[in-house]
């Protein structure tokens, strides 16, 4: 994979996990109001949550591996 390539790929991968995060945020504020919480509700939060975590910790790696190829990439690409 190219650097152009992972210097798009970052921005959609930090989309996707903001979108994903701020979901669970949403429906963690919605289950906190009902008096049940719906456990089909719960197990897809829990998956959501899950799931924004890995995206986070590959956000991380990929802007680590950047930061040791690519130095300055962030100064290039904050337009």
């Amino acid at each position: 994979m190219s650097s152009d390539n992972l210097a798009l790929l970052i921005p959609i991968i930090a989309i996707i996990a903001w979108s994903v995060t701020s979901m669970v945020k949403h429906t963690t504020r919605q289950s906190d109001r009902a008096s049940q919480p719906d456990p089909t509700l719960q197990a897809a939060l829990t998956q959501a949550e899950a799931h924004a975590t890995r995206l986070e910790e590959r956000i991380d790696q990929l802007e680590r591996i950047l930061d040791e190829d690519i130095p300055g990439w962030r100064a290039r690409n904050a337009r």
